[in-house]
């Protein structure tokens, strides 16, 4: 794609710089941290020569995010087409849903998460969801964009309608389910739609789930943060998979 955007922090940037995806890197004038030389010296492997600038130049392409003592401009993240990749899913394809994660630390938190455990797909909706594309959620993302397949639709019910059609089971996250997560079964072709911390799942995209699942808690906290709860039900789903091999 032509156009580009800027991401900040260490890690995304050498996560970036691994993928190849870097045009113009950006340091900071002045002493580098032993972690900056690295990603100065990754740089240069890969014949990428770094900019020395000010701290406000670096400030001005991180949007409020910490930005470490380095930028790197890449390529627009690339949105692939979801038919097309629902018609190639595998039989045991995982795919997590969120619906209405709005705060970007809390949407780079669930995707990190959704690649670690090793899910197909990650599905948002166009219009109730942080910018994937945001300097936030790259840099709490730490690299999982390059490896994810992750897809924008502009309406989510008819998303979740297209997986069910093609074979998808689908289990959504409420409090005050009934069931518990661990007595629902994730294996073959599964989604797991989180919403909100403080609405939840919306009621029409709710009414596409198969089944409603809570997570056991002993404690007397009500709910916890979405990614938090992301990473629990995703290590359920793997952690059945895993004990069918």
């Amino acid at each position: 794609m032509t156009e580009s955007n800027w991401i900040v922090g260490i890690h995304a940037v050498r996560h970036a710089l691994k993928e190849g995806g870097v045009s113009t890197l950006q340091v900071v004038d002045g002493r580098c941290s032993s972690r900056l030389r690295e990603c100065i010296d990754l740089a240069h492997s890969l014949g990428i020569e770094p900019v020395r600038v000010s701290k406000g130049e670096l400030e001005a392409h991180a949007d409020g995010v910490r930005h470490q003592g380095v930028a790197a401009m890449v390529a627009q993240l690339e949105m692939h087409d979801f038919s097309t990749w629902l018609q190639q899913a595998g039989a045991e394809s995982l795919v997590l849903v969120l619906d209405g994660v709005t705060d970007p630390h809390n949407l780079g938190a669930c995707l990190r998460s959704a690649e670690a455990f090793g899910c197909d797909a990650v599905i948002v909706p166009r219009d109730h969801s942080a910018d994937l594309r945001s300097p936030v959620v790259q840099k709490t993302a730490c690299g999982a964009l390059a490896h994810l397949g992750v897809f924008e639709v502009a309406n989510l019910t008819r998303g979740l309608e297209q997986l069910k059609e093609g074979g998808f089971w689908i289990t959504g996250l409420a409090g005050e389910a009934t069931q518990m997560i661990g007595e629902i079964d994730l294996r073959g072709r599964t989604v797991l739609l989180m919403g909100s911390e403080g609405a939840g799942i919306r009621r029409l995209v709710r009414e596409g789930c198969d089944h409603l699942a809570a997570i056991p808690m002993a404690g007397n906290v009500e709910s916890l943060n979405v990614s938090v709860a992301c990473g629990i039900v995703l290590y359920e789903a793997v952690n059945q998979r895993g004990r069918d091999r």
